[in-house]
């Protein structure tokens, strides 16, 4: 007896014909999909070319904030000391810095950056090899024989970095602050005790005019939202608070402050 085979019912096959159809094809799908998956990773982990990774915008290495804050950290690469021409340097970024933010910042810009030619000068000059750190100048000018002003030089410039840090670290902290009143406050517990009663009034209406915090931030951080020029600003008050507290710990081992 013979078997007759049927042909295939297209009912029965027409599934595995399906399944074997859709496996590449699911396949191809999900490969598809991790691929885009990862280029859009990519993407969102590119940073501007200079920023290192989680660096906000504003403190790259070609904007001014950034350009301040690096020299500024540098200064405190060596423990206990201060390394004065990256002091010197990251000076000199935040005179540029606050310069356009208002009258009463650049009076304050004005007096730093006769303050920083001074010890520029001694940095450069026959004595050089004294003004590398803190600790050398301190050194080389509380011998007696020394006449240079290195160190009073020092303290007239911690005094105005801790007013720019209050100041600015105020902007970068309140919401909607009165930045005149802000700022005035700290002048007026830090610099108003050593100007003149004439220096001081004056300063009090500089600050009636000071701009307004948006204004400020604009200033600062072209370009950049409100909420990321203030937690840039943050981070540059931060910086320079690391370097007051360095400063004030360095001057008060010596029994320079005053």
């Amino acid at each position: 007896m013979k078997l007759k085979l049927l042909p295939p019912d297209s009912k029965v096959w027409a599934p595995r014909q399906w399944l074997s159809c859709a496996l590449p094809f699911t396949i191809f799908i999900f490969m598809l999909l991790f691929y885009l998956t990862r280029e859009k990773l990519n993407l969102f982990s590119q940073v501007e070319p200079g920023l290192k990774s989680g660096e906000l915008h504003c403190l790259g290495p070609d904007k001014l904030p950034g350009q301040m804050v690096r020299p500024f950290r540098k200064s405190l690469t060596t423990e206990g000391d201060l390394q004065l021409p990256q002091f010197l340097d990251g000076w000199r970024k935040l005179v540029m810095l606050l310069d356009p933010l208002g009258t009463l910042f650049t009076f304050a810009t004005q007096e730093a950056s006769e303050k920083l030619s001074v010890l520029e000068s001694y940095s450069q000059g026959p004595y050089s090899t004294h003004y590398h750190t803190f600790s050398a100048m301190a050194d080389w000018e509380q011998d007696p024989s020394k006449h240079s002003s290195g160190l009073h030089t020092l303290v007239l410039l911690h005094r105005a970095l801790h007013w720019a840090q209050l100041c600015l670290g105020g902007i970068a902290r309140v919401q909607n602050a009165n930045v005149g009143a802000l700022c005035r406050e700290a002048y007026q517990s830090v610099l108003g005790p050593h100007h003149t009663w004439l220096i001081r009034q004056a300063a009090n209406l500089a600050f009636l005019a000071f701009p307004g915090q948006s204004q400020i931030l604009e200033l600062v951080c072209p370009g950049d939202s409100e909420q990321e020029a203030q937690e840039a600003l943050s981070r540059v008050a931060g910086m320079l608070e690391a370097v007051y507290n360095r400063t004030q710990g360095l001057l008060a081992e010596r029994g320079l402050l005053t």
